[in-house]
């Protein structure tokens, strides 16, 4: 296996910036995803790896080695796509196989270990016995499940996954998450995978890319991804509900420092947190604005006060949810949404008690546009 490396890699489709001043590493052995919205250059980055696509400017290394004049063929990575491309004229098993027969291959095995691998890695994915049939007699889901067997049973360099399953149903595709986790952990094998669902990338990676038009946000493990974003997008698009963002102004009185988001919406900020909210504050119309974030689950909810730092808001609506209640109160220009699991009688219009929990306060520059529509 291998490291990958990308060192400020940029791709222009003509005068169309595809990806810009790209930079990460994939170590060995790591599972390692890219997660962005469609357009992102998700899939742009990975065929430059492939070697696919070529690269504008920048380095693409596998371990020490530039490999951005290697052809395809040479750079020895196994990819598996959104889209099938399996052979029609070709069963289940010679589609798997395939991979394992090529001339360019090196490693020159035997047919009985070819079967071998074949039948394990089908078994494995749960495809075991399809072996026989030909492509146009699958479902879309079992043709994915074939396409990502055949990616994954050569022992590679590395793995170039993107969006494997995306057309599995939710059933199929929380199985082949847990695994294609667990192969992974068995193979220690390099997995890059590019995903549009956050939900995959959080639970399948042990670090996660965030890409937008073309730049990385931030890089990180799930948890600091989900936990403390570095940037509004990042907040909004890696998680459900999104974040809340709260646009307010930065305002400084008898030298404790407030959070105002329009006359019904004022909280004092802790001191330790004023240093990121002055970071993240920008002067406007003789102002300091600036956007407060914070999660659902970060904030608590009563019909009683909590602290000196609570306040009340009245209840715009209430949805329950399997295990818990989201409760939506309005404020100016956006709705507040707080999750909760105390099943109190909650309605709309009924006014209760809120709580920001300061550790999980967070300040954002403004990148992005949040209203209620």
């Amino acid at each position: 296996m291998a490291e990958v490396k990308l060192e400020n890699v940029t791709k222009l489709y003509g005068r169309k910036r595809a990806v810009s001043d790209v930079s990460f590493s994939c170590k060995d052995g790591e599972f390692f995803t890219i997660v962005g919205p469609t357009g992102a250059g998700k899939t742009t980055i990975l065929k430059m790896i492939a070697g696919i696509e070529g690269v504008t400017s920048g380095k693409v290394y596998f371990d020490d080695q530039v490999v951005n004049e290697l052809p395809p063929r040479e750079r020895d990575v196994s990819m598996a796509f959104e889209s099938y491309n399996l052979y029609p004229h070709f069963s289940v098993y010679e589609n798997i196989a395939f991979p394992l027969r090529a001339s360019i291959r090196k490693e020159k095995i035997s047919p009985q270990e070819e079967k071998r691998r074949v039948q394990e890695m089908a078994n494995f994915l749960g495809i075991g016995e399809l072996l026989d049939r030909r492509p146009q007699h699958l479902s879309g889901g079992e043709k994915q499940r074939v396409s990502l067997t055949r990616a994954l049973v050569r022992r590679p360099q590395a793995f170039l996954l993107d969006e494997p399953i995306a057309h599995l149903d939710a059933r199929l595709k929380f199985s082949t998450q847990t695994l294609v986790k667990e192969l992974a952990g068995k193979l220690g094998t390099t997995i890059i995978y590019v995903t549009h669902d956050y939900r995959e990338a959080l639970a399948l990676s042990d670090r996660v890319a965030v890409l937008r038009r073309g730049e990385i946000e931030q890089i990180g493990t799930p948890e600091m991804i989900y936990d403390t974003p570095s940037t509004d997008f990042v907040g909004r698009f890696m998680g459900d509900p999104p974040i809340n963002l709260i646009d307010g102004e930065m305002v400084t009185r008898d030298t404790k420092t407030f959070f105002e988001a329009g006359d019904d919406f004022t909280i004092q900020i802790p001191q330790d947190l004023v240093g990121s909210m002055e970071k993240a504050a920008r002067q406007e119309d003789g102002k300091r604005v600036v956007r407060l974030g914070i999660r659902a689950n970060n904030i608590k909810m009563s019909k009683e006060k909590m602290s000196d730092r609570s306040f009340q808001l009245p209840i715009y609506a209430v949805t329950v949810e399997a295990d818990s209640f989201m409760v939506t109160f309005e404020l100016r220009h956006i709705f507040l949404q707080v999750r909760t699991r105390e099943r109190e009688d909650y309605r709309s219009s009924d006014k209760v008690w809120l709580d920001f929990d300061e550790d999980n306060i967070l300040f954002f520059k403004k990148t992005i546009e949040v209203s209620k529509a």
